[in-house]
């Protein structure tokens, strides 16, 4: 190396990836963090680039549409017990049968504070002692990831209800996908949209592992142990609806 050459530049040369370009889609993530930095909606410039999840006693990676990451007070242990007690089968479960996670759900600081009823809830399902939740929080569509009656797993705000768009027959979109956590407590999620007629979604992980999402109300989602869902591509979403079955990458899906 030339000596004249300064630490950073030094560093520059070895790293990798150093001739890479962004993607379109990670331009616009980009874009997106800043605009809402800017406009502050983003909670802190601060913290990380990230999708805005409230997460309890786990480190926080994303890929998805960007936002920030608060970090609150949650009962110690509950990511560990959620991932101990997962299935790859869920439990459909109705707007009544998990109304007090609800009711925590809409109680926390992402998209303000609301009084949830059952028919707030789109979609919930059940796997051991977590719930996932997606649900309507005064205009916005929320995600929660629940331990036990209310304690707080994660948070994180989907889209604006006046916004969504279902996507044309027989597909699916994407409007999140993540991982968080590290070792045994690592955990992945994926959410998005369902057109009319998706009668069912299955993730399957490259690893061979099969899981089945929740389908209702126009919404699919699923979360599982692992860090797949902070990956690029690592996974395949497949989709069944009355017109045949199709599959996807995720990197596919708008």
């Amino acid at each position: 190396m030339d000596d004249r050459m300064t630490d950073l530049e030094r560093l520059a040369v070895l790293d990798p990836a150093r001739d890479r370009q962004p993607t379109p889609m990670e331009w616009a993530r980009t874009e997106a963090f800043v605009e809402r930095v800017l406009d502050g909606s983003a909670e802190s410039a601060a913290r990380p680039p990230m999708r805005r999840w409230l997460v309890a006693g786990v480190a926080a990676t994303a890929l998805g549409a960007v936002a920030a990451v608060a970090v609150p007070t949650l009962v110690p242990g509950a990511a560990e017990r959620a991932v101990a007690s997962w299935t790859a089968e869920p439990a459909g479960r109705t707007g009544e049968q998990v109304l007090p996670q609800a009711r925590a759900c809409a109680a926390n600081g992402v998209a303000g504070e609301t009084v949830a009823k059952a028919s707030d809830v789109l979609l919930a399902e059940q796997r051991g002692e977590a719930t996932l939740l997606v649900q309507r929080k005064g205009g916005t569509i929320v995600e929660c990831l629940m331990v036990g009656d209310g304690d707080r797993a994660a948070s994180m705000t989907l889209i604006d209800e006046a916004a969504i768009v279902a996507p044309p027959a027989g597909t699916v979109s994407l409007e999140t996908m993540s991982s968080y956590g590290d070792d045994d407590s690592m955990w992945s999620n994926i959410v998005g949209l369902a057109a009319p007629d998706v009668t069912a979604v299955e993730v399957r992980l490259d690893s061979g592992a099969l899981l089945q999402a929740s389908v209702k109300a126009g919404w699919w989602a699923a979360w599982w142990p692992g860090a797949e869902g902070g990956e690029v591509d690592t996974l395949t979403v497949i989709v069944h609806s009355g017109s045949g079955t199709t599959t996807h990458r995720p990197s596919d899906l708008s």
